[in-house]
């Protein structure tokens, strides 16, 4: 039996909850051993992500929920509100890291970690890699946006530990070289930056009402013109609620139809979208009939004849 989304959502969140407690107890206590600063802060990092772990902890059990009274849509707007908290959240850590990088510029740590910090640092990028790579795979079975965001997270945990790696290195091999850590640390922060950015620009395009899918109506277009009971469908428009696309057109049908066979084409063709488009959870068909009016429109439809 196939685990229902929020159980996917609520197990990949767990683990990576785990993880991150486990990853910044281990750089937090490594990097007072050793002295290690900047091990310190990645670990501190890695709590930031338990912040969004509970965003989606809690947000997984409404956005889920199934449509009601009082949101007849659904409640997929609670996933994109948490993929802003996420993509926000991720912004602050990348700007912060920046922030600190360009304060130390020029500034020489005195602090020689040594390799067991180094240890630590690589640890934390390979679980967290793992663990963006393992949660990208459950969103993806799910269809979860605001999954995905998360994943984005681990990653950006995996990120900020290079510099210190960076660093542990430059101090052991290269003394001189020890703006590298600084230097690394404002390529990570142009990563998350852009993550962050990829994460919150869909969220707001969703919340103003834009277009789900630019290649939607394509597909719907093709769709119709397989279908040889429907003579046209235009009008179409898509929207995004959450992971879920809503999606409404007109649809004509021969104007000497009746209601019942009308009626029974659209529903097909509804049964028919769901099937191929996974994302679209609902589709609202407006049924018209198709007159010589419709070809003024519509030239492709100059074979067709009128009554």
């Amino acid at each position: 039996m196939s685990e229902t989304p929020v159980k996917v959502i609520q197990k990949a969140t767990w683990i990576g909850s785990i993880a991150n407690v486990f990853l910044a107890v281990l750089k937090i206590t490594v990097g007072k051993l050793t002295g290690s600063q900047a091990l310190v802060a990645d670990g501190v990092h890695s709590f930031s992500d338990l912040v969004t772990d509970t965003a989606i902890l809690i947000g997984s059990r409404y956005w889920t929920a199934p449509a009601d009274k009082g949101h007849p849509y659904g409640h997929g707007r609670f996933e994109t509100l948490t993929n802003i908290f996420i993509g926000v959240l991720l912004a602050f850590v990348g700007l912060g890291i920046g922030w600190d990088s360009i304060n130390s510029l020029g500034h020489e740590s005195t602090a020689k970690p040594g390799l067991l910090a180094f240890v630590a640092a690589v640890a934390s990028i390979l679980v967290k890699e793992v663990l963006y790579r393992w949660t990208v795979i459950q969103a993806k079975k799910i269809n979860s946006r605001a999954l995905h965001a998360n994943a984005w997270h681990h990653r950006s945990d995996a990120l900020s530990s290079l510099p210190v790696a960076v660093a542990v290195i430059a101090n052991l091999f290269f003394p001189d070289l020890h703006y590298l850590d600084q230097v690394a640390a404002l390529l990570v922060t142009a990563m998350i930056l852009k993550a962050a950015f990829e994460i919150l620009w869909p969220a707001l395009l969703e919340l103003t009402e834009a277009e789900a899918d630019t290649e939607i109506e394509d597909k719907i277009q093709n769709y119709a013109e397989s279908d040889p009971d429907i003579r046209e469908v235009h009008a179409i428009r898509s929207r995004r609620t959450g992971s879920a696309i809503l999606l409404d057109f007109h649809l004509l049908v021969e104007p000497t139809m009746s209601v019942d066979q009308a009626h029974t084409i659209s529903e097909n063709f509804k049964s028919h979208i769901l099937m191929q488009i996974d994302e679209v959870v609902d589709v609202i068909i407006h049924i018209e009939p198709f007159t010589c009016a419709e070809r003024v429109i519509n030239p492709c439809c100059e074979d067709k004849k009128c009554d």
